[in-house]
């Protein structure tokens, strides 16, 4: 394989005045190789180039060059990462959220993998005794897909004697051991005193009163953090703004430290926004699509920004690590959300006008998606996006704007807003209309509460928005979603304003969905978590690259990002995020184990033996334990000589799988939402049984699918009525139509 982050192809930019300008052809995840434009021979293209990149659309010169980096600086050894619990909730009116005080979404995930990839010692700092023992404890207070294989093995290491006796070393260090270097704790003075670089991923609340309520962030914890970084320090440090903060919150950074440093203490300001997404968060973090360093244009702030980077090359490329002014950085954190959000409810917007003329939405998103300019990302109907950040980011552009008299662009934006609460009130009226024009007294099952699957965080959900106007029509609801705890439902519908008696007395929060659909009147489905859908899984095909999946909150068409095989030294591949590339009639299973092995067993910190565990994890995951791997074999008509052959070549290393209790032990278990045995599904990746909930409700059966996730034919036949966002409504009497 070539470089994975190098176009493989010559790729001739367009004409233009200006020769380092890059073509808005470029494809993603690849890097122009070409200063000038015209056709270029594509032998030019077979060596890699120094750091050049690509930017779509934009000049070089927008950014700074590679070589600002290349200044003599700080190494750094230690990270502490303060988060909101460490600044106490005195600064905000509002309730902290039960699973996930404000920084826990990115606190949690980014200190991490910064510290399973790096040989960094991370401290996460936080005052809350109850919330550091959940994180030092096996269940985690968030769940996140593959961060507890993370953070297991960088807070508690793995055995090195574990790992020898897997490699037939007993006694000596193996080549799979690693060390300690994840820390929660409660010590907040230790921590900032001995960081060299200290992460300020503190929660920034929309304000609830005063000047700017509804719209202006609260930097009330910042703020606070800052002080209290500038009381402790004793030696020169350098901040990050990990925190989604208004644009030139840096300046008022600068100046508190400024203010109340010792003397003889120097502070560097960085901002160093992330571009997570909250049930991708450790995908997004492992193989980011660009890490963004803001600092001042002087030399002092270049010399932090390459300390800052150099912590991330140890496993992100060196070209996808942009550095810009401070300003900028703080504002495209707020940017990118804004134009997310713009285009789902763009996406919704249209799906009133399919829903109308009998359009699909998903065949318009589709074809509006072929569009190179466009692309499919974030272009799904559903009733309305959600989490934390989309609506806050809006609401602080709009304060922005209306500060600097921009009343016309504020307007913009907060109809952004506007539409996302519309389509939650039209799904609603749909809903409402379809069940003969009343609510009352009948049972509606509510499938999913979290604002988007693979994650417990119900923040602006539009689950929550739904109950609320159901229980207003004095129906009966029950409740199920399979990862959100039952307090934090009753928080949420409370905190929306909710009657706590009144919430008893109509609704219920069940333990599975069967339960929640018993004689129901109708299910609507809020999350789009697979267990609910009824649709054939997907499978991609690729011959030459491992496929990691991506799925994007909460509107985006799944898309695959690729990471090839060619450099595995600087990538983690964690089991959740591998599919085969290649189907077992096409790959025998030690292509497969090659491969994988391969990747796995170079991570840096894990080792560069391909008896590690963490290769032997993958490999087994996908492809079975040995047993099932021969027969695997057998089943693809491989000859008996191929078989000996390979088995004397490379198949005793697969032999040494550990057992389960040292699997647990590493941290880097079977357990994780992978199969155990080939063709054995893990208990929670079951679908429901639609034909059994058929048999219990009511009829006529109504299901309302907000997500677009079922095949609305299958359940027609089983006698259900399917209504979806952005499709028309069937007549009864074409029920059983399907041509």
């Amino acid at each position: 394989m070539g470089d994975p982050f190098f176009s493989s192809q010559s790729i001739t930019p367009p004409e233009t005045p200006d020769a380092r300008y890059n073509s808005l052809f470029v494809k993603p995840d690849s890097y122009s190789l070409s200063k000038s434009s015209g056709s270029q021979d594509s032998n030019t293209h077979k060596k890699r180039p120094s750091l050049e990149r690509s930017f779509t659309p934009s000049y070089h010169s927008l950014t700074r060059e590679v070589t600002t980096l290349d200044v003599a600086h700080k190494k750094i050894r230690k990270i502490t990462c303060l988060g909101s619990g460490f600044v106490g909730g005195e600064c905000s009116g509002q309730e902290p959220h039960e699973d996930f005080l404000p920084s826990d979404t990115l606190l949690g995930p980014t200190s991490a993998v910064t510290a399973f990839k790096s040989d960094v010692e991370v401290t996460v700092v936080d005052i809350n005794p109850k919330r550091i023992n959940e994180w030092n404890s096996d269940v985690l207070p968030i769940y996140e897909p593959g961060l507890q294989d993370i953070v297991l093995a960088a807070r508690d290491g793995i055995d090195s004697k574990a790992t020898s006796q897997h490699n037939g070393n007993e006694g000596q260090i193996g080549q799979g051991s690693r060390r300690r270097n994840l820390v929660f704790s409660t010590n907040a003075d230790k921590a900032i005193a001995s960081a060299d670089l200290i992460f300020v991923c503190v929660n920034t609340p929309t304000k609830s009163n005063g000047i700017g309520k509804g719209s202006a962030a609260d930097l009330g914890f910042v703020e606070a953090a800052t002080r209290h970084i500038a009381e402790i320090a004793t030696e020169n440090k350098i901040i990050v703004e990990k925190s989604t903060v208004p644009c030139r919150t840096a300046q008022s950074i600068r100046e508190i430290l400024s203010a109340n440093a010792r003397s003889g203490v120097h502070f560097d300001v960085l901002s160093n926004p992330e571009f997570l997404a909250e049930g991708t968060a450790i995908r997004d973090l492992l193989y980011p699509d660009r890490i963004i360093i803001g600092s001042m244009s002087s030399p002092a702030g270049y010399r932090a920004a390459a300390s800052l980077a150099d912590v991330y090359a140890q496993w992100v490329p060196r070209e996808r690590i942009i550095t810009m002014n401070l300003w900028s950085s703080e504002l495209s954190k707020l940017a990118a959300n804004a134009l997310l959000a713009q285009r789902i409810s763009s996406v919704n917007a249209l799906s009133a006008i399919c829903e109308a003329t009998g359009a699909d939405v998903d065949e318009v998103s589709y074809a509006c998606g072929l569009d190179s300019r466009i692309g499919p990302g974030m272009l799904k109907a559903g009733p309305g996006f959600g989490g934390s950040c989309f609506q806050k980011d809006i609401f602080n552009i709009v304060y922005l704007s209306e500060s600097l008299h921009l009343y016309e662009v504020a307007d913009y934006w907060r109809g952004i807003i506007n539409m996302n609460e519309h389509q939650k009130h039209r799904f609603t009226k749909r809903i409402i209309s379809c069940l003969f024009n009343t609510l009352t007294g009948k049972k509606i099952a509510v499938l999913g509460f979290a604002f988007k699957k693979d994650t417990s965080d119900t923040r602006e959900s539009p689950a929550i928005t739904l109950v609320t106007n159901f229980v207003a029509e004095k129906a009966r609801v029950t409740i199920y979603d399979p990862k959100v705890k039952e307090d934090q439902i009753w928080l949420d519908l409370v905190n929306e304003g909710g009657d706590m008696d009144t919430l008893k007395r109509h609704i219920e929060v069940c333990q599975s969905a069967y339960q929640a659909c018993e004689a129901a009147d109708a299910v609507v489905v809020v999350t789009e978590w697979d267990e609910f859908s009824n649709k054939s899984k997907a499978k991609t095909i690729d011959k030459d690259d491992i496929t990691v999946l991506t799925e994007i909150d909460p509107n985006r068409t799944p898309t695959a990002k690729k990471m090839p095989t060619g450099k595995p030294s600087s990538l983690f591949v964690s089991p959740q995020y591998i599919m085969s590339p290649v189907s077992e009639s096409r790959m025998s299973t030690f292509e497969k184990q090659e491969k994988f092995s391969l990747m796995a067993s170079q991570s840096p910190i894990i080792g560069n033996s391909r008896q590690d565990t963490t290769a032997l994890t993958v490999v087994n995951s996908l492809c079975g334990p040995p047993a099932i791997q021969k027969k695997s074999m057998q089943e693809n008509g491989e000859t008996a000589t191929k078989r000996s052959q390979d088995e004397n070549e490379r198949g005793e290393r697969y032999r040494r799988t550990p057992t389960k209790p040292k699997m647990e032990r590493l941290g880097l278990t079977h357990d994780h939402g992978v199969q155990n045995d080939v063709g054995v599904e893990k208990e929670g990746d079951a679908r429901l049984d639609w034909a059994r909930i058929a048999a219990r409700m009511r009829k006529p059966m109504f299901v309302f699918d907000g997500r677009n996730i079922l095949d609305a034919t299958k359940l027609e036949r089983m006698g259900f009525r399917v209504e979806a966002i952005g499709r028309a409504s069937k007549k009864p009497q074409d029920l059983g139509n399907y041509e």
